[in-house]
């Protein structure tokens, strides 16, 4: 009984060092030069074109302050800039690693009294017929938490 347990121990510990060390091993550091380069790009995150730019060059980088910066810059595009959301499920649909960056970053540092009401009502009354996934994940993502 012990000897299966630990067999399936060992194996489970080979199973995630093979399933994440690949994934760790690609991610670049995030060196001070990048660190104040994405602190910089924060500011001009206004449309998902450069925030989905901001993904691909910065996503290393995406913690602390500059996950602050980006948190509220896709907060205020969905909830002020709805009339760009097709933008959005253009390039979520072609790569489902930037839809994952965007919905993680609907968290707790959002303004939750302003951005993610418009945010769950652009969702729930302006959803586009064929983005229904999505405007339930961010219909989600934006209900009052204990707030």
């Amino acid at each position: 009984m012990k000897s299966e347990i630990r067999h399936s121990i060992s194996l489970t510990l080979v199973l995630c060092a093979l399933g994440t060390g690949p994934a760790a091993a690609d991610k670049k550091p995030c060196n001070q030069k990048a660190a104040m380069d994405a602190e910089s790009a924060t500011d001009g995150l206004k449309t998902w074109n450069s925030v989905y730019r901001f993904y691909e060059q910065f996503s290393h980088c995406d913690d602390g302050g500059i996950a602050e910066g980006v948190s509220d810059s896709v907060a205020k595009l969905f909830a002020n800039r709805w009339d760009s959301f097709s933008e959005f499920v253009k390039l979520a649909s072609n790569d489902k690693g930037f839809e994952n960056f965007v919905v993680r970053h609907l968290d707790e540092t959002i303004d939750w009294a302003g951005d993610a009401p418009k945010i769950r009502e652009n969702a729930r009354l302006h959803c586009p017929a064929d983005s229904g996934r999505l405007c339930k994940i961010l219909t989600a993502k934006t209900a009052r938490r204990g707030r």
